[in-house]
């Protein structure tokens, strides 16, 4: 039932009650007070009559006397003689008076003999009519002694029925008024509080940005109602745009998230999981709903997310590969401390991709396998000869002298090997700033041709510098200097007696080229994404035998991508290589650090 309905209900039942009880009190104060004016009027009026009576002479005849009496008061009259006879009465023929009874035992008859006047309410044994009653004495005209009116009550009744509907009319229309006044009343004070009863199930239902107007009418109350609504609704508001904004925060985390993420309830079912999980596990539905078996097809991973859920353990396993799967990831299973609160168990689950992690670890351990190899051939040959010439190999110069010069080689292979391993070390750690500015490559790779003329001299190779003057390229001129001594110096030694190295520029499409090409021995189509990797030679003995390190071109390739470039490999078997450095026109920004960790990763 509306507000409206209750409150009219309410007025109307309480007013209706109240005018009962008033109209009950009124009719009854209304009976007793006609009532008494009849009393008070039949007692006047028997004194009138005795005064009367009292006037008359002997001669008089009473029955004579009490008709016109009669209609004059508009009563019954009465007179009685002292031992109790009626003398004459209204209400009777005269001829009819001997046959009425003796009226000294009459209460109103006794009262008046008693103490001068009575009054009394009863039914009449002569007219079988009920009365009201009022008697007096006299000093009248031969044997009257009493004086008697008789009022009939049904005039009374008459007279207090009238008044009593009066007052039921008064009654009704007063209470018809009270109801139309209430249904004004209650329908102005109650719609405020229903607007507010309207906009509170609209919030309930979900419509929280129903408006509410603050009531001009109402009361105080009402208004302060109102506004406490309003406030809360507002309030409503902001907490629900708070978990809305958290949510969407919480959405785009686990979205964004490269690990795969898993939450598991107490029944076993996936209650969320992202992208990256569908990826990682090659799922081609929906996760959400199913049970963790039909999601995760891994005994291993099952068990963990059982373990954790049952005895509220967090799991950790280090090393995990997926069926169908060339990655390697970290298992994390940790029970949430919310669910235990709550009874039901849930588990968050992540998958963390380790495979780069692994595949490092595995660059490491090549990476010291490698060095050391490389280390111990030298050291290993170095060692043997001291020993022989603290043996005696002193004593025989010649032999000393060879045993040294070998020592040295190997020394300064040694020496190279660390150098460029240091070298290697500082630009993929990011250490090396490169101060790039417009260089001529013609001049740079003349000074290189110059250094390394000796060792193509001894070994019949012709170095070539076919780059027009000047030739600019947007370089570090010392870095550009190490990469073009790379590679000529790789490309004499790999090169056959009577062989040539041309170096070539050229500028075309947005970009600037330096071009190393060999007629040497060529590097097998197998081995030509691998020569650029640490330590990778394809010919060990031979590499061994001219001095390489193995790291050359791996400097090369990273220094070009410091540099924003690339650098290409075409290469025959038998043919020779031609390797192609390629810079960009513009002018690139100072790279540090964060293009360091891309040559890592690559």
């Amino acid at each position: 039932m509306r507000v409206r309905r209750r409150l009219l209900l309410i007025m109307t039942v309480g007013g209706l009650a109240g005018a009962i009880l008033v109209a009950a009190g009124a009719i009854a104060l209304l009976r007793s007070a006609v009532q008494e004016r009849f009393v008070d009027r039949i007692g006047a009026e028997t004194a009138l009559l005795a005064g009367w009576v009292e006037e008359m002479d002997e001669a008089d005849d009473p029955q004579e006397f009490v008709a016109p009496a009669a209609r004059s008061l508009g009563v019954r009259v009465s007179l009685i003689a002292a031992d109790g006879t009626v003398v004459a009465d209204s209400s009777r023929e005269r001829e009819s008076l001997a046959q009425m009874d003796n009226h000294l035992d009459r209460p109103e008859v006794q009262g008046a003999r008693l103490r001068g006047a009575a009054e009394s309410f009863r039914t009449s044994a002569t007219t079988n009519v009920e009365y009201f009653y009022s008697a007096r004495t006299v000093d009248g005209p031969g044997s009257i002694k009493y004086v008697r009116i008789a009022l009939p009550s049904s005039l009374v009744r008459q007279i207090q029925s009238d008044y009593a509907w009066l007052v039921v009319i008064v009654v009704l229309g007063s209470m018809i008024v009270l109801v139309l006044f209430g249904y004004v009343a209650v329908r102005r004070l109650s719609r405020p509080m229903e607007q507010i009863a309207e906009a509170v199930e609209r919030a309930a239902a979900g419509d929280v940005h129903a408006a509410l107007t603050i009531p001009s009418v109402g009361g105080e109350e009402v208004i302060r109602l109102a506004t406490s609504v309003r406030r809360l609704q507002m309030a409503l508001l902001a907490k629900i745009d708070e978990l809305d904004r958290e949510r969407s925060l919480l959405s785009s985390v686990v979205t964004g998230m490269r690990e795969g993420l898993l939450l598991v309830d107490g029944e076993r079912r996936v209650r969320l999981a992202n992208d990256a999980l569908g990826t990682i596990l090659d799922l081609s539905f929906d996760p959400t709903g199913h049970l963790i078996e039909e999601v995760v097809r891994h005994p291993g991973v099952v068990s963990d997310i059982d373990a954790a859920l049952s005895d509220s353990r967090e799991v950790h396993e280090s090393v995990l590969s997926l069926p169908a799967s060339d990655r390697v990831f970290e298992l994390h299973v940790t029970p949430l401390e919310g669910s235990k609160k709550t009874g039901s168990p849930e588990a968050l689950v992540l998958f963390v991709d380790i495979t780069r992690l692994e595949r490092l670890e595995k660059v490491r351990r090549e990476f010291v396998a490698n060095v050391s190899h490389e280390l111990r051939t030298p050291l290993t040959s170095i060692t043997a000869f001291v020993e022989n010439l603290i043996d005696g190999g002193l004593g025989e110069p010649e032999d000393a002298r060879k045993f040294l010069e070998i020592v040295q080689r190997h020394a300064n292979h040694m020496g190279e090997l660390i150098e460029d391993l240091t070298d290697l070390s500082l630009i993929e750690t990011g250490s090396v700033s490169l101060e790039l500015r417009r260089v001529d490559a013609c001049e740079v790779a003349r000074e290189v041709a110059a250094r390394l003329e000796p060792l193509a001299a001894s070994r019949d190779v012709e170095i070539r510098i076919e780059i027009p003057s000047p030739f600019h390229v947007t370089a570090d001129r010392r870095r550009l200097e190490q990469m073009l001594t790379n590679l000529v110096n790789n490309a004499i030694k790999f090169n056959r007696e009577g062989g040539r190295v041309r170096v070539e520029g050229r500028a075309e499409e947005g970009r600037t080229a330096l071009i190393v090409e060999d007629t040497g021995i060529g590097i097998p189509s197998s081995s030509q994404e691998k020569v650029f990797e640490r330590f990778y030679q394809v010919n060990r003995d031979r590499s061994r035998a001219v001095g390489g390190t193995g790291l050359g071109l791996s400097i090369v390739k990273h220094l070009m991508r410091l540099h924003g470039g690339r650098v290409l490999l075409e290469s025959e078997l038998g043919h020779g290589s031609r390797f192609t450095l390629e810079f960009s026109t513009s002018d690139p920004e100072r790279r540090h650090l964060p293009l360091a960790r891309d040559i890592r990763t690559a």
